[in-house]
Order: structure tokens, then C-alpha cells, then sequence
């Protein structure tokens, strides 16, 4: 079976084809064929916001789990919502494709000897508490880390990538967005050497979730790509 490697040409035609049918009027000549300039100068593909001057992309999601073992951190609503944090219906696809034309490139999980390691993207989340006050923190506050029992660090999430198989963008397939349970295609991954061997190595950190709003709560989610 063909296996390719999904290109930075290849992903753009593909979004800007499934986003053809935007009135051009409402693009307003932005600088990505098929985005409408915002007021604030920031670009909107689909449900994704480029903040232009922060350098980061935002989306909608909302929260599944407030306690439990977690494989994945955003996922899609055909993905392993009984072990994800997130749910988002943003393609993978085109989160991947903003990522790059934020300057990010996709690699290995982990650096190794000849080959080099994808960018690493900090994820934030933004939503309104119940005062109405709007708040943002690392995604990393949300999740345990089992070996430690204390919030994960925030080492960053590695771009790696997902491909097309015979015609199908894999991660959107298999519906992950960001995984810490290294296995399956995906767009960002853990960056720790132990999550390829051991599924249990986090968890929901149930006191800050339930704080922002428990499961259901929307919220935004945020990536930014760290400068290499």
C-alpha cells in the first residue's frame, strides 16, 4: 500500500480545495486563499484562528473527562474519548497545514542521531470562568503525571506529523489530534521517552478541570510553536 508523506503542498491544496466554496467578498484578499481577515488582523481558516502576531493558532474543543486515565489529549468524536481530555471537530488536516505556515516542521518524536526532531509546540487553553473573567493555562496544569503525582512539566509537544495512506489523511482517520500514549498517527506527540512503552503514565488532573467547568466545558485550545 502507498504510503506518502504529507508535504506542505500537498496539505494547502487539499485545505484550500475543502474550503473552495468561501464567498470570495468574505475573504476580504487575505493572505491564505480561502481565510477572511478579521478585524483585529488575525486570519480565520474554518474554526481556526491565526493569531498572526502571537504566532500561535486557536480552535474550539471542549472537555470529556474529569478524572481517569489518559492516551489522548485532544481527539476527534470517532477517536478514544474514554481516554482523552479533549474533543475538538477541527480536522487534524488543517491544524497540521496552519502549523506549518506558522513556520513549524514536522519530525522525529525524539532527537535522535541523524535525524532531526520536530518542533515543539506549547498548548495553552483559554476559556470563561463562571465570574465571566476569561483565563489561560498550560494544558499541562490538566494532567497528572503518575510518576510524580504532580502536574506534568511543560516540556512541549512534539510536531511529528501525520501522513496520507491511499488517499486518507491518517490522524483524521484514526482521530487524534495530540497524543501522550505514543502509538497511532497523530499531529503532536509526547516528547517523553517512556510514553512509546507505558500507557499509564498520566492521568486527568480532576481539581483544575473541574475548577474551569468540568466535562462539557468549551474551551479554546492554543498552539504555539516554540522558535527553533
Amino acid at each position: 500500500m502507498p504510503r506518502h508523506i504529507l508535504t506542505l503542498a500537498t496539505v494547502f491544496l487539499m485545505l484550500t480545495a475543502g474550503l473552495a466554496g468561501v464567498p470570495a467578498k468574505a475573504q476580504n484578499r487575505p493572505a491564505i486563499p480561502g481565510a477572511t481577515t478579521l478585524p483585529d488582523g488575525n486570519l480565520q481558516v474554518g474554526d481556526i484562528t491565526i493569531r498572526r502576531a502571537a504566532g500561535e493558532l486557536a480552535f474550539p474543543a471542549k472537555i470529556v473527562l474529569e478524572a481517569g486515565p489518559l492516551e489522548v489529549i485532544i481527539a476527534h468524536p470517532h477517536g478514544r474519548l474514554h481516554e482523552t481530555l479533549l474533543v475538538t471537530e477541527v480536522k487534524a488536516l488543517q491544524i497540521q497545514t496552519m502549523l506549518y505556515l506558522l513556520g513549524a516542521e514536522n519530525g522525529q518524536r525524539l532527537p535522535e542521531p541523524g535525524k532531526k526532531q520536530g518542533t515543539l509546540v506549547d498548548i495553552d487553553l483559554e476559556w470563561v470562568d463562571s465570574k465571566g473573567e476569561k483565563q489561560r493555562q498550560p494544558i499541562e496544569n490538566w494532567i497528572l503525571d503518575r510518576r510524580t503525582e504532580k502536574p506534568m512539566q511543560r516540556i512541549g509537544w512534539t510536531f511529528v506529523g501525520s501522513i496520507i495512506q491511499e488517499g486518507q489523511f491518517l490522524a483524521d482517520v484514526e482521530g487524534n489530534v495530540v497524543v501522550n500514549y505514543s502509538v497511532g498517527s497523530t499531529v503532536l506527540d509526547v516528547p517523553d521517552p517512556e510514553s512509546l512503552e507505558d500507557d499509564t503514565l498520566h492521568s486527568v488532573h480532576t481539581e483544575p478541570v473541574r475548577a474551569a467547568g468540568g466535562a462539557g466545558k468549551a474551551v479554546t485550545v492554543v498552539f504555539k510553536p516554540r522558535r527553533q
